[in-house]
């Protein structure tokens, strides 16, 4: 989602505006490590000389934020383009004040790389004894995720790009279908892997065979008629739930032409 909030952020940029940047929300784990969960856009006036953030948006915006979700706080700042310009310095300090230690993040809007590159920096003191020259950005790991709602959302979208009429979601059962059709490709190419490599016509991978081993080891042993009996109830729900979701869609049809009617 934060990506995606990038990405909205910079089509909808003033023209002549080569790159935005916005204000990153999240939490920090007890390793240490920072979880970013959202992000809001900062207006900003930057040129070649000189370089305004709106500070009383953001800081009230952040406030709007603490009301619906208080468990979320200001983890660093975003900013689009190929890398960190020396404006980025100015901008980084601002955030320092909001947040201890922030984390700068990159994304790539000009897709040279065929896809969003994305890359994470802090911000590291360069000192001389007690005296402070500056600082350097240096960049750290950074993994990205998505939920399986996000996903779903995601690639919904990205059906409607070549498209004039926005495609319906599919319907629990759909999905269901269409998880287990993904489910045996896999298992057709995983299994053709293993019977190339036992018939010696490619060399062993330990990587890909690990990544076999693993997944193997997570499916819990369940027995055959067990397995059918908990598939078959769950696709009982699952086709009653689809059940009285087409009908509350027609009764809401009807109601609707019958209000127009009596109008």
């Amino acid at each position: 989602m934060v990506l995606f909030n990038v990405l909205d952020h910079y089509t909808r940029r003033n023209d002549g505006q080569e790159r935005v940047i916005g204000t990153l929300l999240g939490h920090i784990n007890s390793d240490g490590s920072v979880e970013v969960k959202n992000s809001f856009p900062v207006p900003h006036n930057e040129s070649a000389e000189q370089v305004a953030v709106d500070m009383e948006f953001h800081r009230t915006m952040y406030d709007l934020h603490l009301r619906v979700n208080p468990k979320e706080v200001i983890v660093g700042w975003y900013s689009t383009g190929e890398s960190f310009t020396e404006h980025s310095v100015y901008i980084h300090e601002f955030f320092a004040r909001e947040a201890q230690n922030p984390i700068h993040l990159i994304v790539d809007t000009s897709l040279q790389k065929q896809k969003i590159d994305t890359k994470a920096f802090v911000s590291i003191p360069l000192t001389i004894g007690d005296k402070m020259l500056g600082a350097h950005f240096q960049r750290i790991r950074l993994e990205t995720k998505t939920h399986e709602t996000e996903r779903i959302a995601v690639n919904h979208l990205a059906k409607t790009e070549f498209r004039s009429k926005v495609p319906e979601l599919s319907t629990g059962f759909e999905s269901l279908e269409g998880s287990i059709t993904k489910l045996l490709d896999t298992l057709d190419v995983a299994s053709e892997h293993i019977q190339q490599v036992l018939d010696n016509k490619i060399e062993a991978n330990p990587k890909i065979g690990r990544m076999i081993a693993e997944a193997v080891s997570t499916i819990p042993k369940i027995d055959v008629e067990m397995f059918e009996k908990m598939f078959n109830s769950s696709l009982q729900d699952l086709l009653m739930v689809v059940y009285l979701g087409s009908l509350t869609r027609t009764q809401l049809a009807l109601a609707h032409k019958l209000q127009s009617s009596a109008v």
